[in-house]
């Protein structure tokens, strides 16, 4: 084979060989490069971490709802207020309720003011039965006394049968008018008030429950602290799983989040989190760190998103942070190598 030969100055062409060998040692460095890729994918970890949203509480926390439906009628407390526990908050339509009790309270004044006449007529009549058995004792023994003075002039021949016969008479009369009034039950008036009595004890059992159904629709708080208002209007018809107030009690502050059920697995008591604020975001925002504390067991749903809520210590320094303060955190749950948090496995 000739020699290759150029008057313009061009390069000589790469013999096969030549490029063989350069081919050859481009895809070296490139497995070499791919090799080093792949180790430092498992090599390097980053940190994994879980989303959520939620709200700057307090220690003492409640969220306050209605424990029946009803008709909001007054409105009491505002957002902002400091109260104390028992507070009344709010109050829902109770007129039915108040009449019921006042309805209950009428009869059982009716019915204890004739228990009282009641008794009064059984001491009175008990009174006048003694003194008719009394006068009846009398007649009677008066009777039989003279029947035996005129048993006495009869067998003396001063005294006709006739007149022993009447005063017989009058002897049987009395003791039987005497018989009559002992018989009377003086225990049946007694057990009638026993009735009466058992009736107003129906009656206050009857006030207390309608008194209890009238005060369910009194909304109290349950804790002493600061009232957070939800946007709820007189008027409006409630429901028990209708928010109305959070309030927010206690010194202490933590971090109430939001996480998504499908992360929820992935959260454990001691975790630490990275949180923004409202109030402190911006080019230079303020990030809080704390750690997760507890995770509430029971799943809960809203507009169709499931969701599971952890509460997180928190410690907001010197910055001023009311409670309800809206926040959104990255909770982080451990690390992971960079292919798997690339192509997201876990």
């Amino acid at each position: 084979m000739g020699d290759y030969r150029t008057t313009t100055g061009e390069a000589a062409p790469i013999a096969p060989r030549e490029r063989k060998r350069r081919l050859h040692r481009n895809l070296a460095i490139g497995g070499c490069l791919l090799l080093v890729l792949l180790v430092l994918g498992f090599v390097i970890h980053v940190d994994r971490t879980v989303l959520a949203t939620g709200y700057v509480a307090s220690e003492n926390y409640a969220e306050v709802r209605p424990s029946v439906e009803g008709v909001v009628a007054e409105i009491l407390v505002g957002s902002g207020a400091s109260i104390e526990t028992g507070a009344l908050l709010a109050r829902l339509d109770d007129s039915e309720q108040s009449a019921q009790v006042e309805e209950a309270r009428h009869r059982y004044r009716k019915l204890e003011a004739d228990i009282q006449r009641r008794e009064t007529e059984l001491t009175e009549n008990l009174r006048a039965l003694e003194h008719e058995i009394g006068i009846a004792k009398l007649r009677e023994k008066n009777a039989a006394s003279k029947l035996s003075r005129a048993r006495d002039l009869q067998a003396r021949g001063l005294s006709s049968a006739a007149s022993v016969e009447e005063f017989a008479l009058q002897q049987e009369v009395a003791a039987a008018e005497l018989a009559a009034r002992q018989e009377r039950d003086p225990a049946l008036p007694a057990r009638e008030l026993e009735g009466l009595r058992f009736e107003l004890d129906a009656l206050s059992d009857a006030i207390t429950r309608a008194e209890a159904q009238r005060l369910r629709r009194e909304i109290r708080s349950p804790l002493s602290g600061q009232v957070v208002r939800y946007e709820f209007t007189k008027g409006e018809f409630v429901r028990p799983d209708t928010v109305l107030y959070e309030i927010f009690g206690g010194a202490r502050q933590i971090l109430k989040l939001r996480i998504s059920e499908r992360y929820a697995t992935r959260i454990v008591p001691g975790q630490s989190y990275r949180a923004r604020l409202a109030p402190y975001r911006g080019l230079f925002s303020t990030r809080f760190r704390g750690k997760i504390e507890f995770i509430r067991d029971i799943i809960q749903d809203e507009g169709g998103r499931t969701y599971r809520t952890v509460y997180g210590s928190f410690d907001a320094g010197d910055r001023p942070v009311p409670p309800g303060t809206t926040a959104e955190a990255k909770i982080s749950t451990g690390r992971l190598c960079l292919w798997k948090y690339l192509f997201g496995l876990d």
